[in-house]
């Protein structure tokens, strides 16, 4: 909870001195963004730990390899940041371009994927025999 109560402080802040740089030096605001968000990520890196470790228990108690942890991790960050990025393109009116990315990010996720997918064929393979 007082993670929550960090990032609405952060994020508020952030609107306050967003509207007063807005109206002298509007392309400050994109670095305002930037700053806000990492020191967004450094409160939710803080949270992850124990959540990485609750993964790595429940990953160890039925036998399942830590790489499936690290390309679930992997999938999620990927997906995060693309997100982060689209959102930024859009707001900055580059529709075209945050397509692309949304494409692409598409793209990297299914690459990271084709491992898991080629264990459940192979499983799948061997019950049908």
């Amino acid at each position: 909870m007082t993670v929550l109560i960090k990032i609405a402080a952060v994020t508020l802040i952030f609107i306050c001195c967003a509207v007063f740089i807005r109206q002298y030096r509007p392309e400050y605001t994109i670095l305002l963004r930037f700053s806000a968000i990492i020191i967004i990520i450094f409160f939710l890196l803080d949270e992850a730990a124990p959540l990485l470790e609750e993964f790595n228990e429940i990953f160890n108690q039925f036998d399942i390899s830590t790489d499936n942890l690290r390309l679930l991790l992997k999938v999620g960050l990927v997906a995060i940041l693309s997100d982060f990025l689209i959102d930024t393109l859009k707001d900055s009116g580059d529709n075209s371009l945050a397509g692309v990315v949304a494409v692409a990010s598409r793209i990297v996720i299914i690459s990271f994927s084709l491992p898991v997918l080629k264990g459940i064929i192979m499983i799948c393979k061997d019950l049908i025999k």
